[in-house]
């Protein structure tokens, strides 16, 4: 921003040394500009640092903000705009549209405070334009996420970021150049002027912002659920023929790994029989992914496949997931999603360095956590939830706010115990007939890439416990489940009963839950609820996500 230097009085000169000044305006709506520029960037280059680490995040790590960023970068993006706005319709109220207007022969004027100035001008469109790709690449993810590639959109949108910030670097250099020191503390020095057109300005940027805000909430899609008289399908479900009665809504979800592009659309379909709600999910993924971790027999010992799972983040011998959060509240992910690698200072820092779900503000959120192997071989989901920070246990890794509804009996448990953190294992549980497991499991590929045929869990009573001679016997190369069941989850924690089927490329998720909420960190299904989807295609925490919810109307 140009500013307008003050008159002296008549019969009197300004001192040669003597700092000018601006009008108020332009140093409140300067300093506004400052102050959502940093807080947008570091929100944003956090969100970025989160996909895929980049290099420059080691060392940005100590300026990006923590917490619940996602929140703060759109607030703060659209606060960006709105005062950019109001700054430009405050020039054209004030008549000072002067300070944009780039001449040719000024560039090259033989004296050398225009030629600044001439520069200056020509800078503040660079920095305009910038703005304008970042507003639209901004929009285009927010509110239009499956126009075009997101991975695309978030290249041009951060480096349109690092252009800004370019741009700050160049403005600064660009005052210099044209009046020195002098020139910089004017923004500082202030004097009343414009009041009219000033508070014109502020209404304007005000009326945007609201103006915004109403059109995401009326952006929100309705999630009708419609009635029928109760299910008449399999496994407690409704029927084709009653799920054709759901009216499709389709999910853009983005940022997970394994999917193409980070990218996959969730179509989401509900009903309701007045006592039970019904909900169906469709997801193109091309591996059929139940391995969890499988356990491989060496000549050193039994060794755990993994990639990268003791630090919370394995992408590769991973079973595919499904994740369902209803919350009463429609901040992004509920409110619950905080990124950094300490969001809560004096609780136990994630091992990923990502972040943590919890609330802030006593709430709870409704957090369902459909597991291939581990729970789709039960039947049920994993009903949990995200809540206000939990207490640390030793030895058990800590979650923040996320945390499992009680049970009494029931679920699954890990066939292995770690040897000095290593990823070699020693089993705590042996199939009493290998034959019967291996007909189960079928071909073994221990290609992450490549579709499982069988299933890679064992039930407790088809086991023995584990014992160095029984090991002995068995040969290098054996690949044994590394999940144990025992039962379905009996209790709240099984409260939400589902059916999983993947084929030609696709899973298809049934699940059933009573609307009525019988447990104190499940939450009612019933209008107004806000609901996120996220797929896991064989990954352990890196999932698609999406910023705005689906609205749950009861038909």
């Amino acid at each position: 921003m140009e500013q307008v230097h003050s008159r002296p009085p008549e019969g009197r000169t300004t001192p040669s040394r003597a700092i000018s000044r601006t009008d108020l305006p332009t140093v409140v709506l300067h300093w506004a500009l400052v102050v959502t520029l940093v807080i947008s960037v570091s929100s944003g280059l956090r969100i970025a640092a989160d996909d895929g680490a980049p290099a420059w995040r080691t060392w940005l790590e100590p300026l990006l903000m923590q917490g619940q960023v996602s929140q703060w970068h759109v607030l703060s993006a659209v606060a960006f705009v709105a005062i950019v706005a109001g700054y430009l319709l405050f020039l054209r109220r004030s008549d000072q549209t002067s300070r944009l207007a780039v001449y040719s022969a000024a560039l090259k004027a033989s004296d050398r405070r225009a030629r600044w100035s001439a520069r200056n001008r020509l800078l503040y469109w660079v920095g305009l334009a910038l703005l304008a790709v970042l507003a639209v690449t901004g929009v285009l993810m927010y509110f239009l996420p499956a126009l075009l590639p997101n991975r695309l959109l978030s290249t041009i949108h951060q480096g349109a970021t690092w252009g800004l910030l370019l741009y700050v670097l160049a403005h600064v250099i660009g005052q210099l150049g044209l009046g020195g020191w002098r020139q910089l503390l004017k923004i500082v020095n202030p004097r009343w002027a414009y009041a009219g057109a000033a508070a014109l300005a502020l209404a304007g940027a005000g009326a945007l912002a609201l103006a915004t805000g109403a059109l995401d909430a009326l952006a929100i899609g309705d999630l009708h659920m419609a009635r029928i008289a109760g299910a008449k399908g399999a496994e407690g479900m409704p029927s084709e023929d009653q799920w054709q009665l759901a009216k499709p809504m389709p999910v853009h979800t983005t940022n997970g790994a394994n999917f193409p592009g980070g990218e996959v659309t969730v179509t989401v379909r509900a009903l309701h029989d007045g006592q039970h709600a019904y909900f169906q999910y469709e997801w193109a993924d091309s591996t059929h992914s139940r391995k969890h971790l499988p356990l491989v027999k060496t000549e050193q010992g039994w060794k755990m496949l993994n990639d990268n799972y003791w630090a919370n983040n394995e992408t590769q011998f991973y079973e595919d997931k499904f994740a369902v959060l209803l919350a009463n509240s429609s901040a992004i992910a509920g409110g619950a999603s905080h990124l950094g690698p300490n969001p809560l200072p004096g609780k136990p820092q994630p091992a990923n360095g990502r972040g943590m779900h919890f609330t802030t503000d006593g709430s709870l959120a409704d957090m369902w956590h459909w597991k291939a192997n581990r729970t789709g071989m039960l039947r049920q989901v994993d009903d949990n939830f995200f809540g206000p920070p939990l207490k640390p246990e030793d030895g058990k890794r800590y979650t923040g706010g996320y945390g499992q509804d009680k049970k009494s009996a029931g679920g699954y448990d890990s066939n292995w115990k770690r040897v000095d953190k290593t990823d070699f294992v020693t089993p705590k549980q042996l199939p009493k007939d290998w034959d019967a497991l291996r007909k189960r499991m079928g071909p073994i590929s221990l290609d992450p890439n490549v579709s499982d045929q069988g299933v890679f869990h064992m039930w407790t009573e088809e086991t023995e416990a584990y014992s160095k001679e029984l090991d002995d016997a068995i040969p290098v190369g054996t690949v044994l489940p590394s999940v144990l069941h025992s039962k379905p989850f009996e209790g709240d924690r099984g409260d939400v009963s589902a059916n999983g089927v993947w084929r030609d490329g696709r899973w298809r998720l049934e699940v059933r839950r009573e609307l009525e909420a019988h447990s104190p960190t499940d939450i009612q299904i019933k209008n107004g609820v806000y609901m996120w989807v996220a797929a896991f295609n064989h990954a352990q925490t890196q999932h698609t996500r999406h910023m705005r919810p689906l609205r749950i109307v009861l038909d």
